[in-house]
């Protein structure tokens, strides 16, 4: 006598909501906005160029050129076209301003925090003059700050309101994400130290702590605006 075991087919295993659909299908679930044609090009171009500021350091680190060579041959037409994409969909306009002051604001947040570190000696020099002494302005702290807050705080502010990111746990993952970038330029690029600070433990905790700081503040002050 024969036993015949009907084993289930392995289409009818129960499979994850999101199992077996294509990663182009997954995106644009999570980025709907991709299909909007009224505001993805508006999206697509804050997205990049928020980037841009320390894209260009990091650039600049690894001997590509110099931060004012970059600067002016990369970031001022960037900014120029990011122009006209707000001239052509205006209501962009105020979300860019709210993203990069919500970027100021989470960037003093980040330094009120790095701040303490310089006062109770753990840190012996401020790095942000360097990015003003790279861009060969002076007086090198005013124009390192103004490219800190604008550019870096700023720009990967509007690129995370751009990226229609909201709340605090995805604006750590947020910063954590920007900061592995930061320590991979520390570590890789011939010039990086140099630009930015040395690397040990304390400017790792310092790093790690202020990317923290900016990106829970960036996606908590995010999550209480309007979308555009």
């Amino acid at each position: 006598m024969s036993v015949k075991i009907a084993l289930p087919s392995p289409l009818t295993f129960p499979v994850g909501a999101t199992a077996g659909r294509p990663a182009g299908r997954r995106l644009l679930q999570a980025f709907p906005w991709l299909t909007d044609r009224a505001d993805a090009p508006a999206r697509l171009a804050l997205i990049p160029v928020g980037f841009l500021p320390v894209t260009l350091i990091a650039a600049a680190a690894f001997g590509v050129a110099g931060l004012r060579e970059l600067a002016s041959y990369l970031l001022v037409p960037a900014l120029a076209l990011v122009a006209g994409v707000l001239v052509v969909r205006p209501k962009w306009t105020s979300t860019a301003l709210r993203a990069l002051g919500t970027g100021i604001v989470a960037t003093a947040l980040y330094d009120v925090y790095r701040g303490s570190f310089l006062a109770l000696g753990l840190m012996q020099v401020d790095p942000i003059p360097h990015i003003g002494t790279a861009l060969h302005l002076h007086p090198a702290w005013a124009f390192g700050y103004l490219w800190r807050y604008l550019g870096n705080g700023g720009g990967m502010a509007v690129a995370f309101f751009a990226l229609g990111l909201r709340g605090v746990r995805i604006g750590i993952l947020y910063g954590l994400f920007v900061c592995s970038g930061l320590l991979f330029v520390l570590v890789a690029a011939p010039y990086g130290q140099e630009m930015l600070f040395p690397l040990n433990p304390t400017t790792v905790i310092m790093a790690v702590g202020g990317h923290i700081i900016y990106g829970a503040a960036l996606g908590w002050l995010a999550g209480r605006t309007v979308e555009a």
